[in-house]
């Protein structure tokens, strides 16, 4: 389907796109970029690698999105010439986040106007296109819109109705903003029935949390890791200390040991 995310119709030269590849040629590549209505854009050969390229299918398939950088851009021809050689590093991991964000707000766009049976380029027009000018993605607009939506409906031109059903929408399709914290540790215990008492350990460890956000699995015995996912990171680390207190207390009874290997805050 073609949808245009932003409200240029063409990129401008050193933005960073996603492409699906079209028709791969001995010069390079055709391919329709994603964000802009699949406007055609071409990968050259000599763009596509740092390295020496002998086989073009090792590199680029029909059908796979890539990550690229606009080097030239012809509005009055319509030529966008562009570049996967020159993403600089950690680029193309932000620009496939961003992409992400953006189907999210296609499809809230998308939904809305098929509920109304408005014109989805209207819709783009009065109310998804000025979200992306004023907060720079449309994915921070829509979470502010959630926060206070009285505020923002006054410079947005929305039907009362669509305030509704964009909240339902929104509410349902934005990620939640949680945090994730993980651990390795080793457990050991050197009574009798030592794997039992483990077990039952750190499963009242978790009981006591009486929290779903946090989950322990068996790497290889005696490590383990345990992830807390929770919106708070200030409880998420409450959580954590109790966690391990409770196994300590109790292991150290059972003639057991605790070693906690490392914490990962994400």
């Amino acid at each position: 389907m073609e949808t245009r995310t932003y409200e240029s119709i063409y990129p401008f030269m050193g933005n960073v796109t996603v492409t699906l590849i079209k028709e791969i040629k001995e010069m390079g590549a055709y391919s329709f970029l994603s964000e802009y209505g699949n406007a055609l854009g071409m990968l050259m050969m000599s763009e596509l690698s740092r390295r020496r390229i002998r086989s073009l299918n090792k590199f680029i398939k029909i059908g796979k999105s890539e990550v690229v950088v606009v080097v030239r851009v012809d509005f009055l021809k319509g030529y966008i010439d562009l570049s996967k050689r020159r993403i600089a590093e950690g680029e193309t991991y932000c620009m496939e986040k961003k992409w992400n964000y953006s189907r999210i707000i296609n499809t809230i766009t998308n939904q809305v106007s098929k509920f109304f049976f408005i014109c989805i380029e209207d819709s783009r027009i009065r109310w998804s296109w000025p979200f992306f000018r004023h907060f720079g993605h449309a994915i921070i607009g829509f979470k502010k819109y959630l926060e206070n939506s009285e505020t923002l409906t006054k410079c947005l031109d929305i039907f009362w109705k669509e305030k509704t059903k964009i909240c339902g929408i929104v509410a349902k399709k934005l990620p939640k903003n949680s945090k994730k914290i993980s651990s390795n540790f080793e457990i050991s215990c050197f009574s009798p029935g030592g794997i039992s008492i483990v077990k039952k350990v750190i499963k009242s460890a978790i009981m006591i949390n009486n929290v779903e956000e946090i989950n322990v699995r068996l790497i290889s015995g005696p490590l383990y890791n345990l992830t807390i996912k929770n919106g708070n990171k200030k409880k998420g680390i409450k959580i954590l200390a109790r966690f391990f207190s409770f196994i300590s207390e109790k292991i150290k009874k059972k003639k057991g040991r605790l070693y906690i290997k490392d914490i990962i805050l994400d």
